[in-house]
């Protein structure tokens, strides 16, 4: 697969700049992505443009910012791999640490490079002014990242900086390097690279008191399993998830992301909770009380999870190996569990197989659960008017075709209300990742590029709003050879928003909800941008041949528009009782 390349060959040049690309290739990042401008010039020298995938030697791919900044978290999804995003000064920095806001919020480690302006500019207004007396970058960065941000303005601490950054990467932190080039542009001084830092792992007899506190709080108990996004990140998580419940007889719910680490085949599984949660999962998940004990494996208490409710049960174990995650208080959820409270840290897997070993040779006596009914919502789903795909309809025949080893990104549209609902289990031949914490429309679009970056030959599908679109679509053309497909539901409203002030302010009128959005042809502007592009009917008649040709298309990206009734409300949304 190749981009297409107007520039030659960088010079090869040994300074600061070439010294950073040569430590962070040492810490595996080969991808960087963004645009390039004056304070990141003599950085990206260094780089070759994106031409052929796969691609071996750190690389550059020139995309919008605004995209570009998501695409590290794509690609750390799908593969486990840290990627870069760059942008120059002032403006385009905050384009670009939207995507760094979600890698916060999904503790998902990432590298935003950017520069400031030179102190020597401080008070002569520069372009893009980065002082005290402009935009202030490095004050705002910090608000949001702390200790994470490092300014690199001084060349004979450069190593022990980055050092420093890795350190943080390896706690699953995003990190930003602030470029001052009056001081990176300093000789060259001799440097040695960092030496990784070697994992810890849980000492045996910090097992065996974990699994003996365990034993004897259950004792009696139901147990419940609160799959979190933490819990994805083992590669052997679904079938460690699935032992875990057959060994204690235990029910499993999960969040958006944690159904990435429940297999379609866990009998235990009651579904997904809270924002498109489903309706056996909900009912389970709000009968916690003093009988209950609540596993939660890496699970975010945020407000689409379990929608500022807390953990009612009788004790709650907390199980995760990300130091301070998101939503963790002092490195804890006590203040979320209103029943006794343990955390546990160390490596989900390793926990998990301890407790696993110990009830296969001692079952444990608490009290077992039912196994999970196959229909795990209560009512049937809504259906639309006349001339609109029936949702639901597409959403279980594309959960029959997804092709093995896919991944999914739904934005922030229906679709990452509506997908799980409707087909209520994961599917073992596609995860589906949502970074919903942010809840940035059309970030999703760079999280797809990232994942199919990461592995060009997996499938990779993102389902997206006729909002989100505005937010990306200038970045389509780059994109064109990728392969990636797209399905964009196309129903001229901002739809979250349009359903849930029906109901939140249903005594005002509908252009009072500032929901609507202009129809475009978006299939024209697909093409337009080099991709290939279809309107699927609105009776599915085209349906597989759309899907004969997403297996047989090869590079091109397709463009699928849906015409969507934003009247067809299928799955919930719990956090209207907050508004």
């Amino acid at each position: 697969m190749t981009f297409s390349n107007l520039y030659g060959n960088p010079p090869c040049v040994a300074d600061n700049y070439q010294l950073i690309i040569d430590t962070l290739t040492e810490w595996g990042i080969h991808l960087y992505t963004g645009v390039t401008g004056g304070g990141v010039i003599h950085l990206l020298k260094h780089l070759k443009p994106l031409e052929d995938l796969p691609f071996h030697d750190p690389s550059f791919l020139t995309l919008g910012e605004y995209s570009a900044g998501f695409v590290p978290l794509g690609y750390y999804l799908a593969s486990g791999r840290i990627a870069a995003a760059v942008a120059t000064t002032g403006a385009a920095t905050k384009l670009i640490t939207c995507g760094l806001s979600d890698a916060k919020l999904h503790d998902i480690p990432a590298v935003f490079i950017v520069p400031v302006s030179g102190s020597h500019t401080e008070g002569f207004s520069p372009l893009q002014d980065t002082s005290v007396y402009g935009s202030n970058a490095v004050a705002q960065l910090r608000a949001e990242l702390g200790d994470a941000v490092f300014v690199l303005n001084d060349p004979f601490s450069l190593t022990a900086q980055l050092a420093a950054a890795k350190a943080m990467l390896d706690r699953s932190r995003p990190v930003v390097l602030v470029l001052d080039n009056e001081a990176v542009g300093a000789p060259l001084m001799e440097y040695s690279m960092p030496l990784p830092e070697e994992e810890t792992v849980a000492e045996d007899d910090y097992l065996d008191a974990f699994v003996a506190s365990f034993r004897k709080t259950a004792a009696d108990k139901r147990v419940v399993v609160l799959v979190g996004e933490e819990m994805a990140r083992y590669p052997q998580a679904k079938q460690l998830t699935t032992q875990l419940c057959e060994q204690l007889q235990a029910a499993a719910i999960w969040s958006i992301n944690g159904a990435n680490a429940v297999s379609q085949d866990n009998p235990y599984g009651y579904g997904y909770i809270s924002f498109g949660g489903n309706d056996k999962a909900m009912a389970l998940f709000n009968s916690l009380g003093e009988q209950d004990v609540l596993v939660v494996l890496g699970a975010c208490p945020d407000e689409y999870t379990i929608n500022f409710s807390g953990f009612k049960a009788a004790h709650t174990y907390f199980l995760g190996n990300i130091f301070e995650a998101y939503g963790l208080v002092d490195n804890s959820l006590r203040h979320v569990a209103t029943g006794g409270y343990d955390h546990v840290h160390g490596p989900l897997d390793v926990l998990l197989s301890a407790l696993i070993s110990a009830g296969q040779r001692y079952p444990f006596a608490n009290r077992p659960v039912a196994k999970a009914p196959a229909d795990l919502n209560d009512t049937p789903f809504a259906m639309p008017r006349e001339g609109y795909v029936n949702m639901a309809t597409l959403y279980q025949r594309l959960n029959k075709w997804w092709p093995a080893h896919s991944l999914g990104v739904d934005d922030v549209c229906l679709a990452y209300k509506d997908r799980q609902y409707v087909t209520q289990r994961p599917n073992d031949n596609i995860n589906f990742y949502s970074l919903y914490r942010g809840s940035a429309m059309g970030g999703a679009f760079g999280v797809a590029v990232g994942a199919k970056l990461a592995d060009v030959d997996r499938p990779v599908f993102l389902f997206t709003g006729d909002g989100c679109f505005r937010l990306f679509s200038g970045s389509l053309g780059e994109v064109s050879q990728l392969g990636i497909v797209i399905f964009l539901l196309n129903n001229e409203s901002l739809s979250i928003v349009e359903q849930g002030l029906e109901k939140v302010l249903p005594d005002i009128a509908a252009p009072h909800y500032h929901a609507r959005v202009a129809a475009i042809d978006y299939c024209a502007i697909a093409r337009a941008c080099g991709w290939d592009a279809a309107r699927l009917q609105p009776d599915l008649g085209n349906l597989e041949e759309l899907l004969h040709r997403m297996e047989t298309q090869g590079q091109r990206s397709l463009l699928i528009e849906v015409p969507v009734d934003h009247q067809q409300e299928l799955g919930q949304n719990p956090r209207l009782k907050n508004l």
